[in-house]
């Protein structure tokens, strides 16, 4: 046995033990873009982000807003924490439906349609996220 880590991990992968079988969960298989490309817009990208995780996350927020109201730090922390969330959801749903999109095997325009939809989406969020910031810094000014 070589006592070198290195050499010993090469050893190891070079072995023909096989790779653990790949995860089939919602979220990672829509990540891989293994979903159709109209079940990942449709159901993941509308249905789950859209109405589901940003709708739940703006209720949050406007509870927040109202209960720690003059409390400028929770407003902030709460504010900070939603927009992180529905950022990293939103990548979530935009990478799964751009990578169903390049896989998809229907007509083309199907395909184009879907990215520019993410395209003309992802410059409404800018917009939409712009004012949620400047909703929270105004909550905690007061």
């Amino acid at each position: 046995m070589n006592s070198n880590p290195v050499v010993a991990n090469l050893e190891e992968a070079r072995s023909d033990v096989s790779l653990p079988a790949r995860s089939g969960g919602l979220f990672a298989t829509h990540w891989r873009g293994d979903y159709s490309l109209p079940r990942s817009y449709w159901m993941n990208g509308v249905v789950i982000y859209h109405i589901g995780i940003n709708m739940l996350l703006l209720m949050v927020l406007g509870v927040a807003l109202a209960v720690f109201k003059g409390k400028a730090a929770l407003v902030l922390i709460v504010g900070l924490g939603e927009v992180a969330l529905l950022c990293a959801a939103y990548v979530w749903a935009l990478v799964g439906i751009w990578r169903a999109a390049r896989k998809y095997q229907g007509w083309l325009i199907w395909s184009i349609l879907a990215r520019l939809a993410i395209l003309f989406g992802v410059l409404l969020s800018i917009g939409n996220l712009l004012n949620m910031l400047d909703m929270i810094g105004r909550a905690t000014e007061h």
